[in-house]
């Protein structure tokens, strides 16, 4: 067998393992959806706006998700005010959801833009958009990121 030959018959080979090792994957995977839950204010002594932010994450998925870590963002009406980690997380077992606690700081500058906006352009109902970043142990899938978008009722 020439050099080339050989060359061809594992070049064929790769692919083929390639094309089967993707059909494997799971076609039916549903991103996770995060929801907050609940915020309380840090028990801390500096002046900064730092909050613990409950948030509910739920695993659509017959496999467990083994989390290493979460960024969050959380914007008001396009304005990113509050932002938050968190690492080491429990693995969400499938078909379940788990609920867990996220270290927050809102933006100063931020915040007293969204003021701004509110006071020039009063509304009824603020438009938010929660981003969130999970990042899994899996190499085939490293991290997902769930956005959930709606509206808060100021009334």
């Amino acid at each position: 067998m020439t050099f080339a030959a050989r060359r061809l018959c594992r070049l064929t080979c790769l692919a083929v393992l390639c094309w089967t090792g993707c059909a494997t994957l799971d076609q039916n995977y549903e991103s996770p959806k995060v929801d907050v839950v609940g915020i309380t204010k840090s028990a801390s002594d500096t002046s900064a706006m730092q909050f613990t932010i409950q948030l509910r994450i739920v695993n659509p998925n017959a496999e467990t998700i083994h989390l290493h870590g979460l960024y969050y963002e959380l914007s008001l009406e396009g304005i990113e005010v509050v932002t938050g980690t968190a690492k080491d997380l429990p693995p969400i077992e499938g078909y379940s959801d788990t609920i867990v606690s996220v270290s927050s700081a809102a933006s100063l500058l931020n915040s007293a833009r969204l003021v701004q906006k509110l006071i020039q352009e009063p509304q009824e109902m603020l438009d938010y958009k929660l981003r969130a970043k999970l990042g899994t142990t899996s190499k085939w899938m490293p991290s997902t990121t769930v956005v959930e978008t709606g509206e808060i009722s100021l009334q």
